[in-house]
């Protein structure tokens, strides 16, 4: 009785020690620190408008880049000024970990997250489509309070036009040399029009930054679905959906293929959309942009995350965490991020 006793134990000592980790069906490495991040900022984007992707497929069984993501959230929208406040200032939150997001140059300076990963060699891009005037970090290059660190913290590359001669440009076959502090405009964009599509752009953009530095951050900010949804402009939207899902496949891979990328997907100002059920619905949908619902912004919109550290991801928090949740690393792994006690 000893004796069978004995292998027992040795077999469930055995099978504890082959333990493989997963989560969401997928082995993973729990506690990885990423060496490069590409963190997707989607304007306006809810999980409705994923099913433009998936259901537009000649095979609806075949999922999407997003069905496949390790980890997903959902994020509170609001601060302490209003519920659903613009994607703008939501963006802003997320990157400054605060929800004292006023709309003045006082919010610059705040401390953005990527100047944490700055001190520890990283090096920091952000890439603007769609976005205006009002919504572009580039309001941080004219706000010049001494508190105010993106200017130097990082490079800012936009897909719009600028009757600047002198400003720097770019395209995406063309050599790109940059440093902290740029800001450079797409050489393709005329007339409101952007010849270089932003998947283009973005992967040429982030090859560059791993030959510049062994650890970067790019940071995709993408308008273009929330202006379609104002428009009411479904066949824009699906096309714009498609691309995004298009680029977050190509980021996916990437890091299904390398143990030290992390992709993030964030909304902020969710528009909603009401898929309609069959036949002549759809005809009115695609047309008219019948079902498009966008009075009031959503109170909540997803986060998608997949490789290194993707876990800090899941789950139902504020928007203002996500900050915390790309610098957070638990107590038995300390990393120079550490020295911000979060």
């Amino acid at each position: 009785m000893f004796k069978n006793i004995n292998i027992l134990s040795l077999i469930f000592l055995l099978a504890s020690c082959s333990k493989v980790e997963t989560i969401g069906l997928k082995t993973h490495s729990f506690n990885s620190k990423p060496k490069r991040i590409i963190w997707i900022q989607a304007a306006g984007v809810t999980e409705e408008h994923f099913a433009l992707s998936k259901f537009t497929r000649s095979v609806v069984e075949e999922k999407t880049s997003f069905e496949k993501s390790l980890c997903m959230g959902k994020i509170w929208n609001f601060n302490l000024y209003q519920l659903r406040p613009d994607s703008k200032s939501g963006f802003l939150a997320q990157s400054f970990g605060t929800k004292n997001i006023t709309g003045q140059c006082s919010d610059y300076e705040n401390k953005p997250m990527w100047s944490y990963f700055k001190s520890i060699g990283f090096k920091v891009s952000a890439l603007e489509n769609g976005v205006n005037d009002k919504q572009s970090l580039l309001n941080a290059w004219k706000c010049k309070s001494t508190r105010n660190e993106i200017p130097k913290s990082m490079s800012l590359w936009k897909m719009t036009d600028t009757s600047n001669q002198s400003a720097k440009r770019f395209h995406f076959q063309e050599e790109m040399n940059f440093t902290d502090g740029e800001v450079l405009y797409d050489r393709s964009c005329r007339a409101g029009i952007c010849y270089a599509s932003l998947y283009n752009n973005a992967v040429e953009i982030s090859k560059n930054l791993q030959k510049s530095s062994v650890r970067s951050l790019l940071i995709i900010r993408d308008f273009s679905i929330e202006n379609a949804i104002v428009r009411k402009d479904v066949e824009g939207l699906r096309d714009r959906v498609n691309s995004l899902e298009k680029l977050y496949n190509y980021f996916l891979a990437e890091a299904n293929n390398s143990n030290d990328t992390l992709v993030v997907l964030t909304g902020s100002g969710g528009r909603n959309i009401e898929l309609p059920r069959r036949g002549k619905q759809w005809e009115r949908f695609d047309q008219k942009g019948s079902y498009v619902l966008y009075k009031r912004n959503s109170l909540m919109s997803p986060v998608l995350a997949d490789g290194a550290g993707a876990e800090n991801f899941c789950g139902l928090y504020e928007e203002s965490d996500i900050f915390k949740r790309f610098l957070w690393s638990p107590e038995e792994k300390k990393v120079p991020l550490d020295l911000i006690n979060l």
